[in-house]
């Protein structure tokens, strides 16, 4: 299923090599020309079972804005699923 009838606020201050967004049920995908900058896999409750960023487009607030899109999307605070990795720890604060 497709979110398409969901209106995501400030997808315009998405950096410009984003050019694609998908919204299908339970993952929101960043992508540029050539690749994918990064998506998120999410529940309806805002559990994050996994979400990734291309090492390129890192510490540009992609994985922030990804998690974002979820607490729009499921009108939840996204939260880490286990098992969190240090790099996820860091994203969530925990």
């Amino acid at each position: 299923m497709v979110h398409a009838a969901l209106a995501i606020k400030n997808t315009d201050q998405l950096p410009s090599f984003i050019v694609d967004v998908t919204r299908i049920e339970g993952v929101v995908t960043y992508k540029t020309l050539d690749s994918t900058a990064g998506f998120v896999r999410y529940q309806n409750d805002g559990g994050i079972e996994y979400i990734f960023v291309r090492g390129l487009y890192r510490r540009q607030g992609i994985a922030k804005r990804l998690l974002q899109e979820v607490e729009q999307l499921t009108s939840c605070k996204p939260y880490p699923l286990p098992p969190i990795s240090p790099l996820g720890a860091k994203l969530f604060g925990t």
